[in-house]
């Protein structure tokens, strides 16, 4: 039996069988996903919630991580070094460039990420982290289509407290991890901690060179002090720092000389081996560091509760990455980039616990985003090219030709909302919400082309676009009975409109995107079975997608012409209309105070229903005369491989179907020892990275891991010995149109480690 349909059936066999007298009662979990503390299963919106603890035991070391232990929930890296891309039911980001941002808003301690460049920090000395699917456009406001994450760190406390965590694996990898947290004096806690991994191994190695690719070297520190001030106040004061100076791994290309006709060309495709890549002499760097300060503070009046919270972000980037995965420079990526933003946010939030409770903010944000990124092509201006002959010498070229984006991009932010939820009656409570947003962006840059030291402009663009948008909610939860909550609700969200901001070889590629817009209804309900030692949720939804931000392939006429051959380019377009519906489910139980059982599977069916015509690509030529083949036919979008956008195509990361578990078995083996087994299994469909490419489509992807834990009874002490990828998958977890051919990046081989931690209390 396939491995998924039979998580399917343990599932469901798991969900209707009766639990054993020995059953234990699952815990609470309390999450802030609405602007105040309440239970998980309390609220009408569709969250999956880990603890700490709970992310280490599945091995979620990063937030590219999440997605495989989360119904709903696409996670994937878009460059070699990082560069997380979140999509929620098939709405997240297909542009990886440091001026966009994903439809699902992701937050640290409630301090919004504006750009995936923030994303690439580890994660450690972790609370908790929430997911929130669907529509948050009232209390998340902007580009939260998707929906949102909440990492939530650990904070000080009163008492001394804290621990040390050593883990060592393949690859000659070491990690250390360690906080400690106490009282400073009566009014004043603190808490220290931080994270740092270095590989003296890589897991890729060059078949020319020998040298090894996809070895970490991270460090992160984070600083917190917690006081409280007046008779009602508290506040948290967060600082930290983090810097990533990893050798990241190499994608492989394919079919360059297929794509080309010129067989020849197929010694710059990568190797059989999907362990083995060609990056030939090119320096592979990344060296990034980021930085940033928050204060929460907090203040209880009679009948609100104010809340404000103040943050300053910045971000340094420099990468070389061998993003063509070639040995030659025909599409090398650069990267000089630096990120600043502010934002603060004040809110009122009633404190009454009866009839009727409200939230009520306003919030103001900065972004400034700095750009030089550089696309070097230089193996494409060289007589190799043009005559169809290679020239060994050629193939090492790099600096001859190079297509530079150089650009500030600079978006003022505001956001009024309110959110009221009002019992109607003793068992059926109405949510209202309702939000104003404005954003105001300016772009200023220059895309040229250096070529044997000789500047040709490619397109300058200076130009500012404002909007704003009313979102909101409405929703009904029903208490069916004492145990099962039954919701429904019908939101919008918006995501603000964008500027292709990449290095590109064609004038047409660099514009402005407009805004999209989602509309969501969603039923769904959260069942507490058996004395509440299983946890059963679901929910149907169906999202309907205007002018959905895609990113097309498609061939220069510019420097096709120029060159003699095909020279493909990408850019951003609109969607005018798609739909997307779905279902998901997830179970928890703990049939006896010995076992866990976790399952979760995800359905989801998406598709263009409305192709788009010529005002939705802008400024690409739509003329087939010309050798440009982003045209419009009779039926719709055409790209350069050929592929045809019409109605009913698949939307970029959205797989059909996603599934996830795990079982646990603990038991004493002595007076002082306890044995913790564990298993864990995901797996995620076929998807697409960018619509009409049928070049970008990537997957199954399917990850077997173990956790074998003997802990002290006294919980100060464990040792763990884990495994990840036990089947030696090498299955492809993103993808795209290359340099002609195909680019992908594979799954990470088997990986396995013992770990050892010491708390002290």
């Amino acid at each position: 039996m396939n491995p998924r349909n039979a998580l399917a059936a343990v599932s469901t066999a798991l969900a209707i069988s009766t639990p054993s007298v020995l059953a234990a009662e699952i815990e609470e979990v309390i999450i802030t996903a609405q602007k105040r503390a309440e239970s998980v299963n309390d609220i009408g919106v569709s969250a999956s919630a880990f603890s700490g603890d709970q992310l280490k035991e599945v091995g979620i070391d990063s937030a590219a991580d999440l997605g495989g232990h989360t119904p709903g929930l696409v996670t994937v890296n878009s460059t070699s070094g990082g560069t997380p891309i979140f999509a929620i039911r098939g709405i997240g980001l297909d542009d990886f460039s440091a001026n966009n941002s994903s439809g699902v808003g992701v937050y640290t301690d409630e301090v919004f990420a504006s750009s995936p460049a923030y994303l690439g920090g580890q994660l450690y000395d972790i609370e908790r982290v929430e997911v929130l699917k669907g529509p948050q456009g009232t209390l998340y406001g902007k580009n939260t289509t998707g929906g949102a994450i909440n990492f939530i760190t650990n904070k000080p406390t009163e008492t001394l407290e804290g621990y040390i965590e050593a883990d060592y694996s393949r690859f000659n990898t070491v990690e250390v991890t360690g906080a400690v947290s106490n009282a400073i004096t009566d009014n004043v806690r603190g808490r220290f901690s931080m994270n740092y991994v270095k590989s003296q191994d890589g897991w890729q190695e060059d078949e020319a060179t020998g040298e090894e690719f996809g070895l970490q070297d991270r460090f992160a520190m984070r600083g917190q002090l917690g006081f409280d001030f007046g008779e009602s106040g508290d506040g948290n004061l967060r600082a930290y720092y983090s810097q990533d100076k990893s050798k990241p791994q190499s994608p492989d290309s394919e079919g360059i000389g297929d794509a080309l006709g010129v067989p020849g060309f197929n010694v710059l495709n990568s190797p059989d081996d999907p362990r083995k890549v060609s990056v030939g002499n090119l320096d592979v760097d990344r060296d990034e560091s980021g930085k940033g300060i928050a204060l929460t503070l907090n203040y209880s009046f009679e009948y609100f509760d104010f809340v404000s919270i103040s943050s300053w972000d910045t971000y340094r980037r420099e990468v070389v990455d061998n993003y063509d995965g070639t040995s030659a420079s025909t599409m090398t990526l650069i990267q000089d980039n630096d990120l600043t933003q502010w934002a603060q946010e004040f809110r009122l939030v009633s404190n009454s616990t009866e009839g009727f409770t409200w939230v009520a903010g306003l919030n103001i944000s900065n972004e400034l985003v700095e750009v030089v990124d550089i696309f070097d092509d230089s193996f494409l201006v060289t007589n190799s090219v043009t005559t169809g002959i290679l020239d060994p010498a050629d193939i090492d070229a790099f600096g001859l030709d190079q297509f530079i984006s150089d650009y500030e991009q600079e978006t003022d932010s505001y956001g009024f909302y309110l959110h009221t939820e009002t019992d109607i009656t003793d068992t059926t409570r109405l949510t209202v919400g309702v939000r104003y947003s404005y954003d105001d962006r300016s772009f200023k840059g220059e895309d040229t082309n250096l070529s044997f030291g000789v500047v040709t402009p490619v397109v300058a663009l200076d130009e500012s676009h404002d909007e704003d948008a009313v979102t909101g909610k409405i929703g009904l939860d029903w208490d069916a009975t004492e145990n099962l909550m039954v919701y429904g609700s019908v939101s919008t969200s918006y995501k603000s409109g964008v500027y292709y901001g990449a290095a590109v070889v064609d004038s047409d590629a660099w514009s402005y995107v407009k805004p999209e817009d989602v509309l969501a209804y969603e039923i769904g309900f959260k069942w507490s079975l058996f004395d509440n030692s299983m946890q059963l949720n679901g929910a149907i939804f169906m999202l309907e997608y205007e002018n959905r931000q895609s990113l097309f392939t498609f061939t220069s006429d510019e420097f096709s012409n120029l060159l003699g051959v095909p020279v493909l380019d990408t850019t951003l377009a609109s969607i005018p209309e798609s739909e997307t519906k779905g279902f998901e489910f997830d179970l928890y139980w703990l049939p006896t105070d010995s076992l866990t059982v976790q399952a979760g599977i995800a359905y989801l069916d998406s598709e263009v229903t409305k192709a788009p015509g010529i005002e939705d690509l802008r400024g690409i030529n739509p003329d087939p005369s010309v050798n440009d083949a982003a045209i419009i036919s009779g039926t719709g979008f055409v790209d350069a491989l050929g592929a045809e956008l019409t109605e009913g195509a698949a939307l970029s990361q959205a797989p059909e179907w996603s599934y996830n578990g795990l079982i646990a078995y603990e038991t004493p083996v002595s007076p002082d020892w306890n044995l913790r087994l564990q298993a864990s299994y995901s797996w995620v469909d076929n998807q697409f990275a960018q619509l009409a490419d049928s070049n970008a489509e990537y997957g199954p992807i399917e990850d077997l891991g173990v956790r074998v834990s003997l802990t002290h009874a006294d919980e100060n002490l464990s040792f763990s010995l884990w495994g990840r990828n036990l089947q030696n998958n090498d299955a492809e977890t993103y993808a795209f149109t290359g340099f002609a051919g195909r680019t992908v990046y594979r799954q990470q081989p088997t990986t396995y480690g013992i770990n050892v931690k010491y708390n002290f209390f």
